[in-house]
């Protein structure tokens, strides 16, 4: 489908932001690596204290787990270095906070960009999508499952862990060889590390540590990823009549986030820029939200906002947007007959 009017020339508007900066990439990762590994020391320290204390500063590394995950998604598009094969290294270290096989996760998001608002291919790279026809249709047991995998304990607390700690562990998605090696290069890492780590600290303390961590993590990450494509009014259209502008600028949010929120979640709340122009690194995303007039266009939305969007799971093939589970069917009375005067 041909570009919509109020993005054309978007390709010459975003090129000054495509290129990323050496040093502003080399910070970005001195200035996540160094504040996780003292929040974890830290969090190590408290057990002697408090385990409360452990927590919250296990929360806070959780949430530089997020930074650190933006920087492996970043060089996953080719856009954190010039470079390909600095883009692959720093990425599969850095995706090892989450517990993430860099090429395998890199492919699956590729795919979530080439056809995210595409009705037929709702959900590919992305969470579980049933569309409101397929649902009715479906048996009541595919029906439930569905029901339950859509509850929000499921997705923002289960399924964070679940993902990224137990399924991201098994090759059996990998679609070749390069990414099977991957998982299982990854696998071996973070065995080792944490190998290594249990028997200095006592397994039980990493666990103490740890799983607040993944937890924290895991929740927002997940949070985050549902914010950006969950929401009143998201782009959704048949794939012959697809616009990869209106997906990327109508279909992705700009989630307003204060300033330090904005800096754990390595400014990916602006998902609206990032989904139209993917080779813009992080780090210039704001700077191109300010100077570019279509992106300030879009309207912002609030975190308490996109809470409230908890109850859109499946979306409407006839009218292209997101609806939540059909009400039980309540029969109408039929009305009795008037009788004659």
């Amino acid at each position: 489908m041909a570009c919509p009017d109020y993005a054309k020339g978007w390709q010459d508007a975003v090129k000054p932001y495509r290129k990323p900066v050496l040093a502003r990439s080399i910070w970005q990762i001195v200035n996540s690596i160094v504040p996780y590994v003292a929040l974890w020391w830290l969090a190590y320290w408290s057990l002697s204290y408090s385990y409360w204390l452990t927590v919250l500063f296990a929360g806070l590394t959780g949430c530089v787990s997020v930074r650190l995950f933006i920087i492996n998604h970043d060089c996953g598009h080719g856009s954190f270095f010039e470079s390909k094969r600095a883009n692959d290294i720093v990425g599969f270290w850095t995706a090892l906070f989450s517990y993430t096989p860099y090429l395998r996760w890199r492919h699956g998001h590729a795919l979530h960009h080439a056809s995210y608002g595409q009705i037929e291919d709702r959900g590919v790279g992305y969470f579980w999508i049933m569309g409101l026809e397929e649902y009715k249709n479906a048996s009541k047991w595919t029906r439930l499952w569905y029901r339950l995998y859509r509850n929000p304990l499921t997705i923002f607390v289960i399924g964070g862990l679940y993902l990224f700690v137990v399924e991201f562990r098994s090759p059996h998605q990998s679609i070749n060889a390069a990414q099977t090696r991957g998982v299982w290069a990854a696998n071996v890492v973070l065995a080792t590390v944490f190998g290594v780590l249990g028997w200095y600290i006592g397994y039980w303390n990493l666990f103490l540590i740890q799983f607040p961590i993944s937890l924290v993590a895991g929740m927002l990450g997940v949070f985050l990823f549902y914010a950006q494509h969950h929401y009143e009014g998201a782009y959704w259209s048949p794939k012959e009549n697809w616009s990869y502008e209106r997906a990327g600028l109508e279909g992705s949010s700009y989630l307003k986030l204060d300033p330090i929120t904005q800096w754990f979640a390595g400014n990916i709340n602006f998902h609206h820029i990032h989904h139209l122009a993917p080779k813009i690194p992080n780090y210039r995303l704001k700077e191109a939200h300010e100077n570019v007039p279509m992106f300030k266009a879009v309207k912002p939305l609030s975190v308490w906002k996109a809470m409230t969007y908890w109850n859109l799971r499946l979306v409407d093939e006839k009218n292209c947007e997101w609806a939540d589970f059909p009400g039980p069917h309540i029969p109408m009375p039929t009305p009795k007959p008037q009788e004659a005067p």
